[in-house]
């Protein structure tokens, strides 16, 4: 319970502070705003190597082969990278790019789960022929 509330002092404090700057060095509030972004984004990483650990139980638990969850986690993260991105384009004022960077995000993703497709196809050709 603690985390949040550090995370909420974080944020807070962070916008206070860019809100103040802007107005007289509109430069730095976006380095500021970039920056405890940044501390937020590695604040969190210690959750995920908690919810890493119990997912992979899971994994193990099923019987699933791994490569497909693989390919979950893999595309959980450009979703997540590419949401920092373009949200940090667009702070800055850059919705064309930001844009750019979300349609980039979302063919990353469309590459990335090309085996699951395969797979997919694969088995609906099997069920064809039975």
């Amino acid at each position: 319970m603690n985390d949040v509330f550090t995370l909420f002092g974080i944020a807070i404090i962070s916008a206070s502070l860019v809100i103040l700057i802007k107005q007289y060095k509109p430069e730095l509030a976006f380095g500021i705003a970039l920056s405890s972004g940044i501390i937020i984004l590695l604040y969190t990483m210690g959750f995920f190597s908690e919810i890493f650990s119990v997912l992979s139980k899971l994994i193990s638990f099923s019987g699933i082969n791994d490569e497909k969850f693989f390919v979950l986690f893999r595309c959980m993260g450009i979703c997540m990278v590419t949401k920092i991105a373009s949200e940090s384009c667009r702070d800055c004022g850059q919705n064309s790019i930001a844009s750019k960077v979300d349609l980039a995000g979302k063919a990353l993703i469309l590459v990335a789960s090309l085996p699951l497709f395969s797979e997919i196809t694969e088995i609906i050709r099997i069920f064809i022929e039975l």
